[in-house]
């Protein structure tokens, strides 16, 4: 686990990143590849970003949010599913073979909380409680000779535990959201009395009065920037990915995506620069470090198959799953997709889960870094029997 030093050493941000030692590439295992992990925070509307447009009920269980992409969709290939507008880059992948997508991922979770929904993914047992994350416990398997790296305020609770060494370089867009915890208690004692303290206390209430418009839970993105400052943040991920080519395993958090109102804006908003940071962090790489990376996408759970009355989306089941890179078997859709016909979905008002997230990571790391399944069982215990490769 880092030290508190370190922490400390890295929160003054991009300043701190020349730090990172440009390591010669030795490993241990049998597989040279990079898994970028990068984690939607607030339960994304995967139905929103990639729709099934040859559906006949999707513009009659949302008949507004379907209606854009269903008249200026980009069709992606022969899957029967299309782009949203603000996807381009997305698509773009796709058509290069550089993308492919699960409709139908997620975790074990019924809840439909955030906040349980993200344990359960971030530990990666397929319960709320344990000792370490999947992160950190890939990172042991790698072993000393691979390097781990989260580009994140503090240390996310998928990679603590496991007793293993992990970078922190935290990378922010033009977000203002400052952490609940010590960090914001620390800064507003600090302006306590001050002009500049009454500033603070003004700016985390309006954003606290934004977020409640927008019908987001209180701290469901736990302090995870939002997506308008990704593509920036995406090309500096990538410089120094490439310039530390022993950095195998990597995470990213963004926040946001809780829309239970004015989901059409919100999520064109957002959606644009993710697309175009995955774009930008694919030229930021270059052709050789792309080659042996994958970019895994995904949120802790997706919304419902209908919109509500303030024309967005209540927390749901089966969400989508991206895994992006240049040497993936892309152009296509992973798992299966049973279509939006009420037997079809989970309690009538959801998509199922029909591929655990974590048999498709274990896939990404197979392939990645040459696992033996006895590995995997150790990253993932009681991972469900199903095999993905991805």
């Amino acid at each position: 686990m880092i030290s508190r030093r370190q922490f400390l050493r890295w929160g003054a941000g991009i300043l701190a990143f020349p730090a990172l030692q440009a390591y010669g590439y030795e490993t241990a295992h049998s597989g040279n590849g990079r898994l970028v992990v990068v984690f939607l925070r607030g339960g994304m509307d995967g139905l929103f970003a990639l729709s099934p447009v040859d559906d006949v009920r999707l513009g009659e269980i949302r008949p507004t949010l379907s209606q854009t992409v269903i008249k200026q969709g980009i069709r992606l290939g022969h899957t029967g599913f299309a782009a949203h507008p603000s996807c381009k880059g997305l698509a773009s992948l796709f058509e290069a073979g550089e993308l492919a997508f699960a409709p139908c991922a997620g975790t074990t979770d019924a809840s439909r909380s955030h906040f349980q929904a993200q344990d359960l993914f971030e530990l990666g047992t397929g319960t709320t409680h344990g000792d370490s994350g999947f992160m950190a416990r890939a990172a042991k398997a790698l072993g000393s000779s691979s390097g781990a790296i989260s580009f994140t305020r503090e240390v996310p609770l998928s990679f603590q535990g496991g007793d293993v060494a992990v970078e922190i370089a935290p990378l922010s867009g033009s977000g203002l959201k400052i952490p609940s915890g010590r960090i914001l208690d620390a800064v507003r004692l600090a302006h306590r009395g001050a002009r500049t303290g009454e500033a603070l206390d003004q700016a985390i209430a309006t954003e606290n009065e934004i977020e409640a418009a927008m019908g987001m839970e209180e701290g469901a993105s736990r302090g995870a920037a939002p997506a308008n400052g990704f593509s920036k943040v995406a090309s500096h991920m990538g410089r120094i990915l490439r310039g530390n080519p022993r950095l195998s395993l990597a995470f990213m958090e963004i926040g946001g995506w809780d829309t239970h109102a004015g989901e059409e804006g919100i999520l064109s908003r957002a959606l644009e620069p993710l697309a175009d940071g995955l774009l930008a962090l694919k030229v930021a790489l270059g052709a050789d470090e792309w080659r042996r990376t994958q970019v895994a996408v995904m949120s802790e759970f997706g919304r419902t198959v209908r919109e509500n009355g303030t024309r967005g989306t209540d927390h749901g089941h089966g969400g989508l799953f991206l895994l992006a890179g240049g040497a993936i078997a892309g152009g296509r859709m992973i798992g299966d997709f049973r279509g939006l016909s009420d037997r079809a979905l989970n309690e009538n008002r959801d998509l199922p889960v029909l591929a655990d997230w974590r048999t498709l990571l274990a896939g990404c790391m197979r392939q990645n870094y040459g696992f033996k399944e006895s590995a995997l069982a150790e990253i993932f215990p009681g991972m469900p029997r199903q095999r993905i490769d991805v």
